[in-house]
């Protein structure tokens, strides 16, 4: 099986001409190189408003990675809330092609971008969210004595590379301040843990780096030295999933084909509250306003 994967999306027939079959040349060349032996291809189309789902795209991409091409002219909504939610996880480019030979030259200057390491973050935006997830999946939440880890402790492994011990504290007081973290100090020296009355925003930052407090972003994302997204990356093993649909009952599996098969049979409705479970402590949380979208995004996970 592949380690990764070319995310294209293309404008229908009506649109641009042609494309489908761009699509179809890109890939049989693609399968014929043996450089591209670890890599899959998946193509599909805009809707006839030239949009796309976000949320059944981002779940692919968080499970196989790899870069997004988007070939023009797609709808921007869709596009910046892609954008936004895999900054921190991989190339996502838009281009205008005119036949196959565009369209291959798009594909391999994504694969070069995502093979350099792109996207490039702040490393104090980078060092935030380790030190969020390294807190969450310890269960650091406070409250307790054993629910705090101490200073020293920061930036030895376990999440936070050693590389990082230079600004692991300064990035630390900056969460403290904002909230995210909260500290207490015992025998001289601080001890962290995350603030358990932000659970949200906690959750937010470990998922896909996002951060509702904008006044921390600011301050994150100014540092002017810059580390690979692939920092970031990491494993995730599904444990469990809950779906709740608008005035019916939650329904809870642990097996993906029994999420899918749930939501390919539950009721019509216009929202859909998902949770789901990984190992790590790690919860994605999801609102989803089609059964149809919702069922693509489960079946990302397969």
């Amino acid at each position: 099986m592949a380690d990764h994967r070319i995310y294209l999306l293309h404008p229908r027939e009506m649109y641009l001409p042609g494309s489908a079959a761009w699509a179809i040349q890109v890939e049989t060349i693609l399968s014929q190189d043996p450089a591209w032996g670890n890599w899959d291809f998946l193509a599909t189309t805009y809707d006839e408003r030239n949009g796309f789902p976000v949320q059944p795209l981002f779940v692919r991409v968080l499970n196989k990675p790899g870069p997004v091409v988007l070939v023009e002219s797609v709808q921007r909504k869709p596009l910046e809330e892609l954008r936004t939610r895999l900054r921190a996880r991989s190339v996502v480019m838009t281009e205008f092609v005119g036949d196959a030979a565009d369209l291959l030259s798009a594909v391999l200057e994504a694969r070069r971008r995502f093979d350099t390491g792109e996207p490039f973050l702040p490393r104090k935006f980078v060092v935030a969210v380790l030190i969020v997830r390294k807190l969450r999946k310890g269960n650091y939440w406070g409250g307790k004595e054993k629910g705090y880890l101490w200073y020293d402790d920061l930036a030895k492994g376990r999440g936070v590379d050693e590389r990082y011990a230079d600004i692991v504290h300064e990035v630390a007081n900056d969460l403290c301040l904002h909230g995210i973290l909260i500290f207490k100090k015992s025998q001289g020296k601080k001890k962290y843990a995350l603030n358990p009355s932000v659970k949200p925003e906690v959750h937010a930052i470990a998922n896909d780096g996002t951060f509702r407090y904008k006044r921390l972003e600011k301050i994150l994302m100014a540092d002017k030295q810059e580390v690979s997204a692939f920092s970031l990356h990491e494993p995730r093993l599904t444990q469990g999933f809950i779906i709740r649909a608008v005035g019916h009952p939650k329904f809870e599996c642990v097996s993906i084909g029994d999420a899918v098969a749930h939501a390919q049979g539950c009721v019509e409705s216009t929202k859909y509250e998902v949770e789901v479970r990984f190992e790590g402590n790690h919860i994605l949380h999801e609102i989803i306003e089609a059964k149809h979208i919702l069922i693509q995004f489960l079946e990302g996970f397969l």
